[in-house]
């Protein structure tokens, strides 16, 4: 059974990753943790007279945490309909002031195969990608990270698009393969050709490839590029056609990812670009 971590701060967007994780899971046939880092001011700290107190303080709120938490998760098992939380589904809180850091040492301990996290949508596009614990997340996890749009609404994940320049490309359908199998997600390598020379035989090389893997249900689809529209319009205008169920890139030095985000995207392009969850996988 599959393991998928849902990291919280009981904000609305986090909300939106664990109702989706939640029938995720059951289309994995995975086990859920949901996790809150909990967090206390050093103000709040500085009332105490002792370790002992400080110690108690700490306790208290992971104990106050741990029921809004069984609480948030109860409430998103009923949207779907379903009154009890399953056994499969586990909550932990936990005090340290390092989020990032103590939710990728959960991750770890837990033996998550995933990580589905919730982000601002289109209004907070900038914060997710420069500063947030999302971003931050998907550029120090070597586990997947499946950022969630907080406005979108499931849909069983059935059809993934993978934008990848074919550089090391076996490597990452290595990674990526074993996702779609457990799903039966179809998987369309989307590259873009602006004409450079040797593409054919990068296109050719890419398709043995694809057919290496044993996977009936992934090709590859070549757009032709423009050089007038920048990557991410391309991709906006992709995902509006084909309407996958997500959006699959892998984390690199000047990977197409960096293009996406490096190289002067307008913010709505790119909040038009995560209007469907965005998988991003740590390049081995």
């Amino acid at each position: 059974m599959a393991t998928i971590l849902v990291p919280t701060d009981f904000s609305d967007n986090a909300t939106a990753a664990l109702r989706y994780a939640i029938r995720l899971s059951e289309q994995m046939h995975a086990k859920i943790i949901v996790f809150h880092c909990s967090f206390i001011s050093a103000y709040a700290l500085s009332a105490a007279t002792s370790e002992h107190q400080m110690t108690q303080i700490i306790e208290d709120d992971e104990l106050h945490k741990l029921e809004k938490l069984q609480l948030q998760v109860k409430k998103a098992y009923q949207y779907w309909g379903k009154e009890d939380v399953p056994g499969s589904t586990e909550c932990i809180v936990s005090y340290n002031p390092m989020v990032v850091e103590k939710t990728l040492e959960v991750a770890r301990s837990s033996h998550a195969d995933l990580v589905v996290m919730g982000t601002h949508g289109a209004s907070g596009i900038a914060k997710f990608f420069f500063g947030s614990n999302t971003s931050i997340m998907i550029s120090r996890s070597n586990i997947p990270v499946l950022a969630i749009p907080e406005t979108y609404e499931y849909s069983p994940l059935e059809k993934i698009a993978f934008a990848s320049d074919l550089h090391d490309l076996s490597a990452e359908l290595k990674q990526l393969i074993p996702f779609a199998r457990v799903n039966d997600a179809e998987v369309n390598v989307l590259y873009f050709d602006y004409g450079i020379d040797a593409d054919d035989d990068k296109i050719s090389h890419a398709t043995q490839m694809i057919a290496a893997t044993g996977y009936d249900k992934c090709s590859l689809e070549v757009q032709k590029a423009s050089l007038e529209k920048t990557l991410v319009k391309q991709v906006r205008q992709y995902i509006a056609k084909t309407k996958p169920d997500c959006l699959v890139m892998f984390t690199r030095e000047r990977s197409l990812w960096d293009r996406l985000l490096l190289r002067g995207s307008k913010t709505e392009d790119m909040s038009a670009a995560l209007t469907i969850p965005l998988l991003s996988f740590k390049k081995n």
